[in-house]
């Protein structure tokens, strides 16, 4: 029989390692995908064939290495090109069946699919993933399947743990001599709905700009422009100032973070719950300004909630992240 486990890991080892390659020329996946809208409207013509993270490979490694051995239950398989569209739908439809987690059937169609890039199928598996991506939006608003629970914490919890975070590090500077800037990157993705690590290793003293401002850099290499309050924006610069950068490192951050939610008297979300209270926050503030505007309620809600998937680095009209970020 062959390995087919092997070769799944061989291949999206290559697919790694082709990443590993584009990146030393300086171009980032961001304008990997602006490339492929400018020349074939499909911003997956050109990253279909890669991997960006390690934490990708490994994760699809897992789901891929379980989908072969599955194919090779249902009919004979010589390699991995024998592997089509009836392989998918019977893995996802009994995934489904199984009443996996809506995020783990999102992490199963997305492996499916890059292993269909990568084996000459791109396609039908992409479009094989759309209908199933559908699917499983529809029956997670039915209430068919177990949502994640994304627990947030609320904004006197945060305040309070980014009090504690701010006496730790004076107490660890106070102990070591040494600079350390974690309630600052809690303060960072309060104000900018920014992930943890493009609030703490993304950041150096040449990320802040005139204004108030300051550029960040997100997942895939995308740059966005936030303004600050004036009271942050020279905080960090006061401490930029005196360690150039990065700001944080990002474990040790989510590490502290976690802790001082519990000291707070929260629960442990991680660091992705303060991105889901400042998009909140964002959709609440843009809602307010679009009504007093004289803007329609219904009208008001949808393009605030553009404008608070938007500056989570999304596109406005991705409705996944709707539901995810904003329950709308």
């Amino acid at each position: 029989m062959p390995n087919l486990r092997q070769d799944v890991h061989d291949r999206l080892w290559r697919a790694f390692q082709r990443w590993e390659e584009l990146r030393k020329t300086g171009l980032s996946k961001y304008d990997l995908k602006m490339r492929g809208i400018r020349e074939a409207g499909d911003p997956s013509r050109f990253t279909g064939a890669i991997l960006f993270t390690g934490c990708t490979l490994r994760s699809y490694e897992g789901v891929l290495k379980e989908f072969v051995e599955f194919a090779q239950t249902q009919h004979p398989v010589s390699c991995l090109e024998d592997i089509g569209k009836k392989d998918f739908r019977a893995f996802m439809d009994r995934a489904i069946a199984e009443g996996l987690a809506v995020k783990t059937l999102n992490r199963y169609r997305s492996a499916l699919v890059k292993l269909g890039c990568l084996t000459g199928q791109a396609q039908s598996f992409i479009a094989l993933g759309q209908k199933y991506g559908w699917r499983i939006r529809s029956l997670a608003r039915a209430g068919q399947l177990p949502t994640p629970a994304r627990a947030t914490p609320n904004r006197e919890v945060l305040e309070r743990a980014i009090a504690i975070l701010k006496a730790w590090d004076a107490r660890h500077f106070a102990r070591t001599d040494e600079y350390r800037a974690y309630h600052l990157a809690a303060r960072l993705q309060l104000e900018t709905a920014a992930r943890s690590v493009s609030a703490t290793e993304r950041v150096a003293a040449e990320s802040l700009r005139e204004g108030n401002q300051i550029e960040l850099v997100g997942k895939g290499g995308k740059v966005q422009t936030f303004t600050l309050s004036a009271d942050l924006h020279r905080a960090l610069a006061r401490y930029l100032a005196r360690t150039p950068g990065p700001l944080a490192q990002r474990r040790g951050y989510q590490s502290a973070y976690a802790r001082a939610v519990v000291a707070a008297g929260g629960r442990v979300t991680g660091t992705h719950g303060v991105r889901r209270l400042a998009a909140r926050n964002k959709y609440a503030a843009e809602y307010r300004a679009a009504v007093g505007s004289g803007m329609d309620p219904r009208a008001a809600a949808a393009k605030a909630a553009g404008d608070a998937v938007e500056a989570l680095g999304h596109s406005r009209y991705r409705r996944d992240h709707r539901l995810w970020y904003l329950n709308r």
